[in-house]
This record gives C-alpha cells, sequence and structure tokens, in this order.
C-alpha cells in the first residue's frame, strides 16, 4: 500500500508491503532499508520532456523514488509527459509533479533550490550550462547526458569535487555547442540506455548507495559499440564557478 500523503516535511519509513515489494533490490549487496528510506524521501527535479527523461522518471518510480518534478521549455510537452507517467507514479507511490514555470536561466535557482538531486535530459546546450551554474551555486549533484543521433556521454556533477559544465566541454572537444535537435528525435534502445544510466545514477546520489566519483565521464557511439571514460574532470582552481566549491 501506499502511504496516504506526501508532505514535504514526512519522513517516510518502510512499511512491511514495501519491504516485500522492493525484497529484490533489498537483496543487492550493499542496499540496505536506509537506502531505500532516503531514496523515498527524495526529491529529484528531472529537466527535459525527451524520451530520455521518460525513461529515467520511470525508472526512479519502478525503485522508489518519492518525489519526481519535471520542468523544461515547453509547459504542453511537459503535461504529455506528466500525463504518461501518472498512472506509473500511482502504481509505484512516487509523487510526479509539474514546475509550474518553464526552466529557464531566471529562476532556475528558485526551482532547483528544494532538490536533492538534478537530472539533466535537455537538448538545449545554452540550458545545460544554466543547470550547471545554479547547481554549482547551490552545491546540489546534477546528472547529465547530452549529445545527438547516435553519440552521447554521461557525466554526475558533484559540486566540491567534479569541474562544471562549462570545464568539462572543452575537455572533451565541445568547443562550439551543436544546434538543439527535436525533442522528438529519439532512438528508442539508446533512450532507453541513456534514461536509466541517469536513473542509476541519481538513485545512488539520493539513496547514498554505491560510489558517484564525480570526476569521470562516459562517452558512447551506440552505432560502431565504443566507449570511452575520460578521468580526471575535477574541479578546476581558477573557475569561477567550481573552483570556487573545491574541497
Amino acid at each position: 500500500m501506499c502511504p496516504s500523503g506526501f508532505a514535504e516535511d514526512a519522513n517516510i519509513s518502510l512499511t512491511d508491503d514495501q519491504r516485500k515489494k522492493y525484497r529484490k533490490q533489498l537483496a543487492m549487496p550493499g542496499m540496505t532499508e536506509e537506502c531505500q528510506e532516503r531514496l523515498m524521501n527524495a526529491r529529484i527535479l528531472i529537466l527535459g520532456t525527451t524520451e530520455i527523461a521518460f525513461v529515467c522518471a520511470e525508472q526512479l518510480m519502478r525503485v522508489g523514488a518519492g518525489h519526481l518534478e519535471l520542468a523544461g521549455s515547453s509547459v504542453y510537452d511537459l503535461h504529455l509527459l506528466a500525463e504518461r507517467l501518472e498512472a506509473a507514479g500511482a502504481k509505484h507511490c512516487t509523487q510526479v509533479g509539474v514546475a509550474e514555470r518553464t526552466f529557464d536561466a531566471h529562476d532556475s535557482e528558485d526551482l532547483i533550490r528544494n532538490f536533492d538531486v538534478v537530472v539533466d535530459a535537455m537538448v538545449d546546450w545554452q540550458l545545460k550550462l544554466v543547470a550547471s551554474d545554479a547547481c554549482m551555486r547551490l552545491t546540489k549533484p546534477l546528472v547529465h547526458v547530452g549529445g545527438e543521433g547516435f553519440r552521447y556521454q554521461l557525466y554526475t556533477m558533484r559540486p566540491g569535487r567534479s569541474a562544471c559544465l562549462r570545464c568539462v566541454f572543452p575537455r572533451i572537444g565541445i568547443d562550439d555547442f551543436p544546434k538543439a535537435q527535436d525533442e522528438d528525435a529519439s532512438f528508442p534502445p539508446v533512450a532507453s540506455v541513456l534514461g536509466s544510466l541517469q536513473a542509476i545514477e541519481a538513485a545512488k546520489l539520493a539513496s547514498r548507495f554505491g560510489a558517484s566519483q564525480g570526476n569521470e565521464l562516459f562517452k558512447f557511439d551506440f552505432l560502431s559499440g565504443e566507449m570511452e571514460m575520460v578521468t580526471g574532470l575535477d574541479a578546476v582552481s581558477d573557475c569561477p564557478d567550481c573552483g570556487n566549491r573545491r574541497r
């Protein structure tokens, strides 16, 4: 059974029914009831209305994330995505919300500050930088996916440990941002892989289960089958964004 409510200050504890429901993941090495309860109490913001965003949200519901909110540049697309997730949210005891305003540079910090983890599944590269800037200032972890076609990268940014996206992009050869692709452009198996990887990272951060190094970026070419890991993406000392938050 689902809890009767999801008040922001509520501290949700596992019920016997939930122990039974999540028994398979609780049997995983290192996964504890405390980790599961943190995940159930977590607030995760998903930026974007792409198929990747949908897959990420759906997978987070399945592992028991308690509160998801969706934000993006199109209110219409956000509500369409929310409708797709609504039934699944009720089934998995997840509260799904839609931001009342679009995500942009003007109020990014106001939107992000009340969340534990932020997921970047947007196609607009400038908005990705906006998300990075806001997360750095508010010390919120950001799970980033970016790319086009069959080539993508995955990066988990942890303020105080990681380089910001403004420092990362030149390091991996992105000096000129590609034109934002159509959010409807998607190859479902690719979206499934990327959204699932983002969900894993977000769940790990929210539950404090496993390790997220924060200085590694994974590059995928799904056509050639090649994968590359870029390491050493630590905070840059003279960067006004990530350098000020070095530990």
